[in-house]
């Protein structure tokens, strides 16, 4: 593939990819942090819709637990089960990672294991999602038949969306609402697939060599953007819906709905050479800010 992005990128984006700062805080990247940031925010996000308040000790839950389940995926229980197309993809990320497995592994279980102690004593339905999360991405990346769930074309976007919109629900609760967890869940999970077919883009060579098909390597770059910039006008209608039908108040609908869409709309026009690390953070920071102006 030609470019990793069309002639659209700016060159500031790519000057600020690759600045010290940046290059201090990618390290951090590699060891989920970010990650962790963008689980915690997404169940924020479903707290304040569906409660109105910030749900800090089942975000705490969700960021841990993202966290250690992600440090598992990519160093697996045996080196024999990493994945080839890491090292490939993110050189600097595999490296750091596998210069110390064990002492990663060790990491995600504390990781995990955080998680589980604040479930136990604060959310006790979370401890589901703990237990569950580190067992499902070890099915999700477990190869049978030479072929793996993550492999398969629009598959691996769903489970990541729906597992999302599934913890959120546990750590949270649903409400009493059906037609608000309705709308509100379908919102949330229209932005998580289209931010996890966005984070394939920086894969879609090690991704397309390894046989595992997503939409960026099938479908192309400009087309995933452009699924996701529906996927997020979808995504913010539904909240709109909600907020005139009355089901949350109807600031809150309009602050949540655009906020994210609009940090989607930035990082498509800064374009920096790789984006995934940038589109774990600008939910979280679109969410925070939702959250500073609702408090206003």
């Amino acid at each position: 593939m030609a470019a990793r992005f069309s002639s659209h990128s700016l060159p500031m984006g790519a000057r600020w990819s690759g600045n010290r700062s940046w290059a201090l805080a990618a390290p951090l990247g590699h060891l989920a942090i970010w990650v962790g940031c963008y689980a915690a925010a997404v169940v924020a996000m479903g707290g304040l819709l569906l409660h109105g308040i910030m749900p800090v000790w089942a975000s705490l839950i969700a960021m841990s637990t993202a966290i250690g389940t992600y440090l598992i995926d990519r160093v697996r229980p045996l080196a024999g089960q990493v994945d080839p197309s890491d090292a490939v993809a993110h050189p600097q990320r595999a490296r750091l990672l596998m210069s110390n497995p064990t002492g990663i592994r060790i990491l995600a279980v504390v990781f995990l294991a955080a998680a589980m102690s604040l479930s136990l004593v604060f959310v006790p339905m979370a401890s589901l999602v703990v237990a569950g999360a580190p067992i499902g991405v070890l099915l999700y990346g477990h190869r049978r038949r030479g072929m793996r769930l993550k492999d398969r074309l629009f598959i691996k976007n769903a489970i990541v969306a729906l597992s999302m919109v599934a913890m959120l629900v546990l750590l949270v609760g649903p409400g009493d609402q059906p037609v608000l967890l309705m709308l509100a869940g379908l919102s949330i999970l229209l932005h998580v697939f289209a931010d996890a077919m966005l984070c394939d883009i920086d894969d879609v060579q090690a991704d397309a060599q390894f046989g595992t098909r997503t939409i960026p390597n099938v479908l192309g770059i400009r087309v995933t953007w452009a699924i996701a910039m529906a996927m997020n006008l979808g995504s913010a209608a539904l909240l709109l819906i909600a907020g005139a039908m009355e089901l949350l108040p109807l600031h809150t609908a309009v602050i949540l709905g655009l906020l994210p869409m609009m940090a989607t709309m930035i990082l498509y026009s800064w374009s920096p050479p790789r984006i995934k690390d940038l589109v774990d953070l600008k939910l979280p920071l679109a969410v925070a800010l939702s959250w500073l102006l609702l408090l206003a």
